[in-house]
């Protein structure tokens, strides 16, 4: 983990972050109050849950356009619970579960009925956000939470929000499990070159379903996270645009969207950026259609800046090849 914060330290990545800090201090002088400061931590927090999981799926070489429908059905449902007087357990683990069923058709869908993911994606994306609005009538779902789950959203622990705790407890997680064990070692192998995975005894269509299954699960936390903050849960309106959002996280942070070249830690900085460049945009009065073209823009330039530096790598790659040959020659 030391040597990741080193080569953090010296990531290009961060350096952006930081010039977009000071940016976004010169361009507003309310960024930097206190309060400002909460909100974006908070935002980043939510949208980081997603672009974690996010990031495993496409570092598998898939994609998950679903995340923003399960943020949706599970705050739907979590709130419905909620209101007919259901277990703790059922208010908390039927959401969790409906998240990973989703994940486990996503992963069905890509593996058994070889679908591209896009369109798998795409098809529970429509499903689930449909089945939340027939669940709920179309309505929101309001509910007056307990102290305790409202303390998820609004709690603070050792001076720190506790979304953003469970943001980072989650970063860490996937890390380890990315870095030490061995089904992150697969995910990064498949991404890079699934039938020389396959030949290598690796089981794909296994590692694959649980990538999805993770991406819905840390969609589905985010979902309580959500509806916990917002008091309510909104089928319709919650989770929005937040794969578009996920997977601009996952890219601007380096992440390659054809799978096997990434990390944790970059999708965690580009939901920082995300995180502060939407509230910039809220707090100079930019209009929501235009933060969107933005958004798009800034995936564009992040994707272009990708291809150019896999470019360079490989050329550098074919420069030193001819080199070590034509030395070996004289």
């Amino acid at each position: 983990m030391i040597a990741d914060a080193k080569r953090m330290l010296l990531n290009s990545n961060l350096v952006v972050l930081i010039v977009v800090l000071v940016a976004a201090g010169l361009v507003s002088p309310h960024f930097w109050t206190s309060e400002n400061l909460l909100n974006v931590v908070r935002a980043a927090s939510l949208i980081g849950i997603v672009a974690i999981g996010m990031n495993v799926v496409i570092l598998s070489g898939g994609i998950d356009l679903s995340v923003g429908s399960i943020v949706a059905l599970s705050g739907a449902v979590a709130a419905s619970a909620w209101v007919g007087n259901a277990s703790v357990l059922t208010f908390i683990g039927l959401p969790l579960l409906l998240a990973v069923l989703v994940g486990l058709s996503n992963g069905w869908l890509v593996t058994l009925a070889g679908l591209q993911p896009f369109v798998a994606t795409l098809v529970t994306m429509t499903i689930v956000r449909g089945a939340g609005l027939v669940f709920t009538k179309g309505q929101p779902v309001y509910a007056n939470y307990s102290e305790e789950f409202l303390y998820l959203s609004r709690g603070w622990m050792m001076g720190v929000p506790v979304p953003a705790l469970l943001f980072g407890a989650i970063a860490i997680i996937t890390w380890y499990l990315l870095k030490w064990r061995v089904i992150g070692r697969q995910i990064y192998a498949i991404g890079a070159n699934e039938t020389a995975a396959r030949l290598s005894g690796v089981p794909v269509n296994r590692v694959k379903v649980a990538a999805y299954i993770y991406s819905a699960l840390l969609a589905g936390v985010a979902g309580l996270v959500l509806t916990s903050r917002m008091g309510s849960g909104e089928p319709g309106q919650a989770g929005v645009f937040w794969e578009l959002d996920a997977i601009a996280a996952v890219v601007i942070g380096g992440t390659s969207l054809m799978g096997g070249k990434g990390s944790v830690w970059g999708a965690v900085i580009g939901a920082l950026m995300i995180s502060i460049v939407s509230n910039l945009f809220n707090l100079i009065g930019v209009e929501p259609e235009w933060q969107q073209v933005a958004k798009g823009s800034i995936i564009l330039i992040a994707v272009g800046m990708q291809m150019i530096s896999d470019e360079l790598a490989v050329f550098r790659s074919t420069f030193r090849t001819s080199s070590a040959v034509n030395g070996e020659k004289s």
